[in-house]
C-alpha cells in the first residue's frame, strides 16, 4: 500500500537476531575406546609399544624318591603396535571470524575432536569382522541368550569346538557393543514385551518388568546380567540391514597412543589472512587374544515395533 512503511522497506535497517548454534548430532562420542585396554607410548620412548606375554608350564606327578625330570622352559610371545598419525584440519579466515556472532576457535575445536573421535571409534567397530569366530547369522533377531552365549564362549576361553578342557578365560566383565536397532529386541524382552525381565541400567537401579531401560547418553549402557551391553551408532550395516557387532573384554584388544592425547594446534598465515586450525593424533590397536572376543552377526533393520 503505497505511503506505508512496513518491514519490507527498512529490511536492511533491521538487526537480525540468530539463535544459538547447534552441533550436527552425527558427531558423538563412541563408546568402545572407553571400554578396551589403553597404553600411552611416551615420546623418545621408540617408535612401538612391545607387549610380552608368558607361556605356561605343565604340572606332572612325581613318584617318591625319583628325581623330576625335563625341565620346562618359560618362554614369551608378544605383540608390536606402532601408532600412526590421525588427523582433521579447518581454516578460519580474518573476515570470518570479524563478522561471526560464535567464538568459532572453540567451535572450530569441538567438530574437529568430534571427527577425530567418530573416525576412531569407525574404525574399531569394523574391526568386529576380524574375530575367528562369530556369534548369530544374517538375518537373525539378537535375545538375551546370544549375550549369555558370547558371555559364555569368552570365558570357557576354548575354541568353537573340538574335545579338551577349557583356554584361558577372558579376564573381566564381558562388553557387547552393536547399533540401537541390533539391541531393539534385546530391549523389548528386557521392558517386558516378551516375557519380562529385570534390566539394570549402569550406575543405576533395576527397573522392574514393564519399564524400559533408562537412556544413557549415546552409549545407552545397561546391564544384562552380567554382561555389559552399549549401543554405537559407527557399525556399518550391510544392504541386507545386517551388521557385525562386537563382543569382548577389555584386555582382548589394545590401544596405544603416542605422547600426549590428541588435540589442537593452530597456526597464523598472515598472507592467507586466516587460522588452520590443526586436530592431530597418534594412535594404533590390536587384538592382544582373539579367543577373548567374538563378532556378534544381527539383524540390524530400523524397527516398526
Amino acid at each position: 500500500m503505497a505511503g506505508v512503511t512496513g518491514k519490507a522497506q527498512i529490511d536492511q535497517a533491521v538487526e537480525k537476531f540468530v539463535a544459538e548454534s547447534r552441533y550436527t548430532l552425527q558427531e558423538r562420542r563412541g563408546p568402545i575406546r572407553s571400554v578396551i585396554n589403553t597404553v600411552r607410548l611416551p615420546e623418545n620412548e621408540g617408535p612401538s609399544v612391545n607387549i610380552p606375554k608368558y607361556g605356561t608350564v605343565t604340572t606332572s606327578a612325581l613318584t617318591e624318591g625319583v628325581d623330576m625330570a625335563q625341565a620346562q622352559q618359560i618362554t614369551d610371545t608378544g605383540m608390536v603396535l606402532t601408532p600412526s598419525e590421525y588427523g582433521a584440519q579447518v581454516v578460519l579466515t580474518d573476515m570470518m571470524m570479524m563478522t561471526v556472532k560464535d567464538e568459532f576457535m572453540g567451535v572450530a575445536s569441538r567438530i574437529l575432536a568430534d571427527s577425530f573421535d567418530r573416525q576412531q571409534d569407525q574404525t574399531l567397530c569394523d574391526d568386529g569382522a576380524n574375530f575367528s569366530v562369530s556369534l548369530g547369522s544374517a538375518g537373525t533377531a539378537m535375545n538375551i541368550g546370544h549375550l549369555m552365549a558370547a558371555e559364555a564362549a569368552i570365558k570357557y576361553g576354548s575354541p568353537a569346538a573340538g574335545a579338551g578342557r577349557g583356554g584361558e578365560p577372558g579376564p573381566g566383565t564381558v562388553h557387547v557393543f552393536h547399533t540401537p536397532a541390533g539391541f531393539h529386541p534385546v530391549k523389548k524382552g528386557l521392558s517386558g514385551q516378551t516375557g519380562g525381565a529385570v534390566v539394570q541400567a549402569s550406575g543405576g537401579t533395576a527397573n522392574q518388568p514393564g519399564s524400559p531401560p533408562a537412556p544413557q547418553g549415546f552409549s545407552e549402557n545397561f546391564m544384562v546380567g552380567t554382561v555389559s551391553c552399549h549401543t554405537d551408532i559407527n557399525f556399518n550395516k550391510d544392504a541386507s540391514d545386517d551388521a557385525i557387532g562386537i563382543a569382548l573384554v577389555p584386555d582382548a584388544w589394545i590401544l596405544v597412543e603416542l605422547g600426549p592425547a590428541a588435540g589442537i594446534e593452530t597456526e597464523r598465515d598472515a598472507s592467507l589472512r586466516g587460522t588452520e586450525v590443526n586436530y592431530v593424533g597418534r594412535w594404533a590397536r590390536g587384538e592382544y587374544r582373539d579367543a577373548w572376543g567374538k563378532g556378534m552377526t544381527f539383524d540390524s533393520a530400523a524397527p516398526t515395533s
